[in-house]
């Protein structure tokens, strides 16, 4: 990309992935010249003129970027954003704008779903392989023990990561930093966040969990798809709690703690 960007003197590059006409009312989508330049930026347009979508990631020419910047700082009618502002004033302006045509695995994470399913991208090692050595994943890792598999755990197809410990039955599943599940529980199609706890007996299927959220004895979080219009991954914010026996429905997005026994599809 870097070397595109030098070799055609652009002001901006700007990394692009083709995508469906149907996915493309969700990015900033570019339309290019007969001399391979951008000629045209929306964002997040109602009727996409082209299938290819910026991808976030930019390489400016320094000078040129200081320069919309601090007008871009003075326009008290700016919305301070770069697919909004920078790259159309840019465009306007007359600069050269080359597209960066990336082939590689790239997922954009704006919606609930797009999250789960990048997760779940990486237990097949089709898409994306963790274990490529020649190019290596650079994260920071909390310092934990290693994770912990008691003696009548199951694990399958699943990421368990530092600081875990398992007494029951987690598959097709990705754990974050220090997550335990309890004796009997069941996790299923899940990603858990770094802490959180899914007690004795809970059922947590197809959701997404957390930090520090504690599912109770009992509990249940998701269910499988059921092919109806309104299931989807079920979802339950950072630090609060899922009361024993508590019941959280399909789809469900939950930032406040549930009592015990009590159902939640909001």
């Amino acid at each position: 990309m870097l070397r595109q960007h030098v070799v055609n003197n652009a002001a901006c590059t700007i990394a692009v992935k083709q995508v469906s006409l149907e996915e493309a009312t969700r990015f900033g989508i570019l339309s290019c010249g007969e001399d391979g330049y951008i000629n045209e930026f929306e964002e997040k347009p109602k009727k996409p003129k082209s299938d290819l979508a910026s991808m976030g990631i930019y390489i400016f020419n320094w000078q040129k970027l200081r320069e919309y910047l601090i007008a871009d700082e003075n326009d008290p009618n700016s919305s301070k954003d770069f697919g909004k502002n920078i790259i159309p004033n840019m465009l306007a302006a007359g600069e050269k704008l080359w597209p960066y045509k990336f082939d590689g695995y790239w997922r954009d994470v704006g919606t609930i779903v797009s999250l789960w399913d990048a997760n779940m991208d990486m237990l097949g090692n089709t898409l994306m392989d963790l274990f490529d050595a020649s190019w290596p994943i650079r994260s920071k890792s909390p310092i934990k023990p290693p994770h912990y598999a008691g003696p009548d755990s199951r694990i399958q197809h699943s990421i368990v990561t530092e600081g875990c410990e398992i007494y029951g039955e987690v598959s097709n599943s990705v754990l974050s930093s220090a997550v335990t599940i309890g004796r009997g529980a069941q996790v299923f199609y899940s990603i858990l966040m770094p802490g959180a706890r899914v007690e004795d007996g809970a059922v947590v299927r197809y959701s997404i969990i957390g930090e520090n959220t504690v599912v109770r004895a009992g509990a249940r979080v998701g269910t499988d798809p059921d092919g109806s219009a309104d299931w989807n991954v079920a979802t339950c914010g950072p630090n609060i709690e899922v009361g024993a026996g508590a019941v959280v429905k399909a789809g469900a997005m939950i930032y406040d703690s549930v009592p015990a026994g009590e159902g939640s599809d909001a």
